[in-house]
């Protein structure tokens, strides 16, 4: 695949410095791409115009991600919160962690979302009034669910990887 440039554009705070980009999240139609960079998710249209910039996060957000359908999205960052989104930009769910988010990742088929926290991973989903979470013994890194939604694989700061089922 050859790469073409759209567009780009370099983040800056209200002091004029740059700004890190911790994740980047495009909607499954390819109308969107939400960026968390300090404390908010900037939404821009594909185009390179600035939709909105969200503000629901108290401190750095690291991560965001979209639901296979692309009607809402996640993010989650150093505050400890999880922000359930919807695709018009409006937060409808917040929930906490013990500990400051490090990935997000929506299952492929059952739009459930697995939020890891360093000590800790939950698992949402639409249809459910509560998160149910799940200690671990080391930080949390990374996550990612297979294409058919069956197994959960988190990376551990130890090099271990665990593997989960859904039930």
């Amino acid at each position: 695949m050859r790469s073409v440039l759209v567009w780009e554009a370099q983040l800056l705070d209200k002091e004029e410095k740059q700004q890190c980009v911790y994740d980047i999240a495009l909607k499954p139609d390819g109308s969107m791409v939400i960026i968390a960079s300090g404390s908010k998710l900037l939404a821009y249209d594909t185009d390179g115009k600035l939709l909105q910039s969200l503000k629901g996060h108290s401190d750095t957000v690291y991560c965001v991600s979209f639901s296979k359908d692309g009607q809402r999205f996640a993010s989650g960052g150093a505050d400890k919160q999880v922000i359930i989104w919807t695709s018009k930009l409006e937060g409808i769910l917040r929930y906490s962690h013990h500990d400051a988010i490090q990935c997000l990742s929506y299952n492929p088929v059952s739009d459930q979302l697995a939020s890891c926290a360093c000590s800790d991973f939950g698992l949402w989903s639409p249809e459910q009034k509560s998160v149910s979470k799940h200690r671990v013994s080391v930080r949390i890194t990374s996550c990612s669910w297979t294409c058919d939604g069956m197994l959960l694989a988190i990376g551990l700061v130890n090099g271990c990887i665990s593997l989960r089922g859904r039930v």
